[in-house]
């Protein structure tokens, strides 16, 4: 049990600052390109609307999903493919749709 927590701080601890710089570089350089619709109300399932906190929030959350699943199944091609995957159907399935039913 103790590796398992050992393997998952020393994971998030890279992954998590990793992550949300690159959402920060992707959200500046896609709101410089005039994709973003910052002016629309927010929408969860839209992320052409997300603010940048929230676009963080969500890569923060993608990245201790992620950590979780490798640090419990260990590394390994096939781990690693499952852990991205578990990551992105949270951040970007569970945390959508919670956050539109909560904004209700």
């Amino acid at each position: 049990m103790l590796d398992v927590i050992h393997g998952f701080l020393l994971q998030s601890a890279v992954i998590v600052p990793v992550l949300m710089l690159l959402s920060i570089g992707a959200w500046v350089i896609l709101r410089k390109l005039r994709l973003m619709r910052l002016d629309e109300p927010f929408d969860a399932a839209d992320m052409r609307t997300w603010p940048l906190a929230y676009a963080m929030a969500d890569a923060a959350i993608f990245a201790l999903v992620f950590s979780a699943i490798v640090a419990t199944l260990g590394d390994g091609q096939l781990n690693v493919a499952l852990a991205g995957g578990g990551g992105a159907l949270v951040a970007l399935g569970a945390v959508p749709l919670l956050t539109a039913k909560c904004r209700r």
